[in-house]
């Protein structure tokens, strides 16, 4: 047994044996393992717990994998977390979309345990890794305070707005098209994309270290824009003395 119980393990698979096959492996691995056998299932765990990674069936009956990795994308605790997906031989063209969707790799059944451990041990650890270099990003959505590692930068409101939209979807990928019509309300059609780039590159003057190799703010070509940080919403309001 390897020394690895500090590593919080959810698998979901509505195959019962399978379910049962792969807690038993990673128990015997020193994993901290929960199982469920739906989607459904899933969702009403992270409400109460954080995990580590996410074995996912891909073709689960009662809520699809891709539905649910999206899902998990949308939620603050899980939007950064590895997902993985267990596939069939013949599922490549559903394996392609479940990467589309967030998801970081997949397996294909029937696996071998060591190529399973390997590759969860391989995805635990870019995690960790990458969890240590995220900077934080603390949002009130109240006061309109922003705090980028307990420095707090100033936005204007639509810096705030525009901050705030990609923040509430960590690691999706937002067209200039689409923050134009979910931050600005154009219409189809209306606004300059070069409107997005400006405020974009205000933004990371303010939040980045170094704005001309951003880290927290990214961009890539065909997709778009996203954010790359701890995201926190701080729900406090500002007391009121009299």
């Amino acid at each position: 047994m390897t020394d690895n119980n500090m590593f919080k393990i959810l698998v979901a698979d509505d195959d019962k044996i399978m379910l049962q096959m792969i807690e038993q492996v990673l128990d015997q691995e020193g994993y901290d393992v929960t199982t469920a056998e739906d989607g459904s299932e899933v969702l009403d765990l992270v409400k109460d717990n954080i995990y580590d990674l996410f074995l996912l069936d891909l073709t689960m009956e009662r809520y699809d994998g891709i539905m649910l990795c999206r899902q998990l994308r949308q939620i603050s605790s899980t939007a950064q977390k590895p997902i993985l997906f267990l596939t069939g031989q013949h599922e490549v063209e559903k394996a392609v979309k479940a990467l589309e969707a967030g998801g970081d790799d997949y397996i294909r059944k029937p696996f071998a345990v060591k190529e399973l451990t390997a590759r969860l041990r391989a995805h635990l650890r870019r995690a960790s890794l990458t969890s240590q270099t995220l900077p934080s990003l603390h949002i009130n959505e109240h006061t309109f305070q922003v705090f980028i590692d307990n420095r707090e930068i100033y936005l204007t409101r639509i810096e705030f707005e525009l901050l705030r939209f990609m923040a509430h979807a960590p690691n999706k990928w937002h067209s200039a098209e689409d923050l134009l019509g979910n931050v600005w309300n154009y219409p189809p059609g209306v606004g300059d994309n070069a409107l997005v780039r400006n405020h974009i590159r205000n933004l990371r003057r303010k939040l980045e270290p170094s704005p001309d190799y951003p880290s927290v703010l990214q961009s890539r070509h065909g997709k778009g824009y996203t954010v790359r940080a701890h995201i926190v919403f701080d729900e406090r309001q500002q007391t009121q003395t009299v």
